[in-house]
């Protein structure tokens, strides 16, 4: 009876502990949210990429795709990348005429994100992206 008692006396315990490891092997995700302020639609062609170790540029991509975003919208892409330093690249194209408004790169630290976990954006009527920074 004795062992009985000790294996049902366990299994809450098991289960709880389960339910923490998965939480400590899961990093948070980063999200990307864009805001259009303009009244033309754009998109985005963004790719995230390691800075650690001596990785090959295809080793070290860990996102690469694109964000439409229409006029006067917004669009989130939700976890395309572990939170962890990166070097960001993107593109903005104008959808009307698929012409290239604007490129660049940035440095990704952790704790850059929004509270909500995410990296915001605004396309501005002018046709350049910013980026909106924690505070």
């Amino acid at each position: 009876m004795k062992r009985r008692t000790f294996v049902l006396g366990t299994i809450p315990l098991c289960s709880g502990l389960a339910g923490c490891t998965e939480l400590l092997s899961n990093s948070p995700m980063l999200s990307v949210t864009v805001f259009n302020q303009s009244e033309s639609s754009y998109t985005i062609e963004m790719a995230f990429s390691r800075t650690d170790g001596d990785l090959s540029r295809g080793e070290a991509r860990v996102f690469s795709g694109s964000i439409d975003v229409g006029p006067d919208e917004q669009t989130v892409r939700k976890d395309v990348a572990e939170r962890q330093q990166y070097i960001i690249e993107y593109s903005l194209f104008r959808d009307d005429s698929g012409f290239l408004t604007e490129q660049d790169n940035f440095h990704y630290y952790p704790g850059d994100e929004s509270e909500s976990g995410g990296l915001t954006f605004d396309i501005t009527p002018s046709g350049t992206l910013t980026r909106r920074w924690a505070v």
